[in-house]
């Protein structure tokens, strides 16, 4: 079924900004901090001196960072970012946002999604790879590029260097079953964000909230092979909302973070599909971005 208009969020209006709480201090030593400081540009986004986020990587050709991403204007922080140091991003994508794979165009996906800089894709090749690592991430909704929740999102996830698969995955809407998803398209179903572990199991839900930031975390214990899952609202502290089970950490990979928005009536998902036109664009805001060294049980709440 095609839909092309994006679908309100549940709670889009019902939101009313916090204050920012100077009580968030990261409490762990920072192995990649993807905050963005007050004085980055967007043309700082398409050098690698300048950029926490690689400049090359994973884009639509003939697109640089800085026709892709937007500096918004948001009074209230998120949770980890300092107002006088930080501010948000956004990710963006269009009809233009088409990554090619050898010669061909990957006509299925609509896809930006940004690499921390000094993360090596390989198996065990820095310290967000091995011991005990928790990754942060904060997002809020833009009501002028909303997301088309008929579609699946990845939005977060850490890929294995192999390619093989992902240690965990961030998406909201409707969810392909190839991914997990079991293909129902109800408002409660799509109209959430949803954590998935190694085997795309969803082991958290919450609804997308409009005018609000939601604050996530997950820790990886690479050497007892368990995860866990952190979230919060607004300017509160994250919370435990799994327990910590068993999860495959193996195979080393990157965090990558923005959008790949999955077709519908697709067979391949990468290759073919439905993708409604969007010259307006959609987009994902973030803030609070950073990975940090979570031995000895740290973890910032």
């Amino acid at each position: 079924m095609r839909l092309s208009q994006a679908i309100p969020f549940a709670a889009l209006a019902s939101a009313t900004p916090l204050l920012y709480r100077h009580d968030n201090a990261i409490k762990c030593p920072i192995i990649f901090d993807g905050r963005i400081p007050h004085n980055l540009t967007l043309a700082s986004f398409d050098s690698a001196a300048t950029s926490p986020y690689s400049p090359d990587y994973v884009k639509g050709e003939n697109l640089t960072w800085s026709s892709i991403l937007l500096l918004p204007n948001i009074t209230a922080p998120s949770r980890f970012d300092d107002p006088v140091l930080h501010k948000s991003f956004e990710v963006t994508i269009n009809d233009r946002s088409l990554f090619r794979s050898g010669q061909g165009l990957q006509l299925g996906f609509r896809r930006a999604g940004l690499l921390l800089k000094d993360d090596v894709n390989d198996a065990g090749a820095d310290a967000a790879d091995k011991g005990v690592a928790t990754f942060h991430w904060s997002v809020r909704q833009d009501r002028a590029r909303a997301l088309n929740l008929s579609h699946e999102y990845m939005n977060v996830w850490h890929e294995k260097a192999d390619y093989s698969g992902n240690q965990f995955t961030f998406v909201g809407g409707v969810v392909l079953p190839v991914d997990g998803g079991d293909g129902l398209d109800t408002r409660e179903e799509r109209e959430s964000w949803k954590v998935q572990d190694a085997k795309n199991r969803f082991v958290f839900r919450t609804p997308i909230l409009g005018d609000e930031w939601q604050n996530f975390a997950v820790r990886l214990d690479y050497g007892e092979s368990t995860m866990q899952v952190f979230y919060s609202e607004g300017v509160e502290p994250l919370k435990n909302v799994t327990a910590t089970f068993p999860n495959d950490n193996s195979g080393g990979g990157q965090l990558q973070l923005g959008i790949a928005k999955k077709p519908t009536e697709t067979e391949t998902v990468v290759w073919d599909g439905y993708q409604e036109l969007i010259p307006g664009g959609e987009g994902q805001i973030y803030g609070g971005v950073f990975v940090e060294d979570s031995a000895a049980g740290c973890v910032s709440l």
